[in-house]
């Protein structure tokens, strides 16, 4: 919980600190794979990130449908991945942002875990890097005047899935299905 006090988790402060990082190093696109509830100061500081030329993309979590809108990913101009399984289904344990963006491969995806070891392992967390790094290609320096035409590569890259268009389960569609190794 990396909201909470547990020391083990991590709090707000310390991810705002780390969104500050990044942005004086000039950051481009950062993934942020974990969710909470709406916090104040997360808020402020993902908003100054993004005044910065900052683009962030997040999971919307694995709490399952029914639970409440997953922060990060919900505030606005944030970039909400979900995942999906083999066959191109919503994770039935992936969460719900006020707005889905895209869907990646969150199903055995292939990842390091350690110096010299990879697993398969599952969830919304291991699809939203996918979109990152599709969109990092796009935008590999911050620069606000060039986010539309990097986001709008992106969208044309999406292949749809679910209801014709954007839709609140899969957002503009599919990114990177060949990606994650499998």
């Amino acid at each position: 919980d990396v909201y909470g006090s547990d020391r083990a988790g991590g709090n707000a402060s310390a991810i705002a600190r780390a969104l500050g990082w990044l942005v004086q190093r000039r950051v481009a696109v950062t993934t942020i794979s974990l969710v909470g509830p709406e916090n104040k100061l997360l808020a402020t500081a993902v908003s100054r990130a993004q005044q910065r030329g900052m683009l962030i993309v997040a999971a919307v979590g694995n709490d399952g449908p029914a639970a409440p809108p997953a922060y990060p990913a919900s505030y606005k101009g944030v970039f909400a991945v979900t995942g999906v399984d083999g066959k191109n289904r919503a994770l039935p344990e992936a969460g719900r942002a006020l707005h889905t963006d895209f869907a990646a491969p969150g199903d055995a995806v292939l990842a390091a875990t350690g110096a010299n070891t990879t697993d398969r392992l599952r969830g919304t967390s291991f699809a939203a890097p996918l979109v990152a790094g599709r969109l990092a290609l796009r935008y590999p320096a911050p620069a606000i005047d060039r986010i539309a035409p990097a986001v709008s590569a992106l969208v044309f890259e999406a292949r749809d899935l679910g209801k014709n268009g954007r839709d609140k389960t899969y957002g503009h569609g599919l990114i990177c299905g060949d990606c994650g190794g499998r």
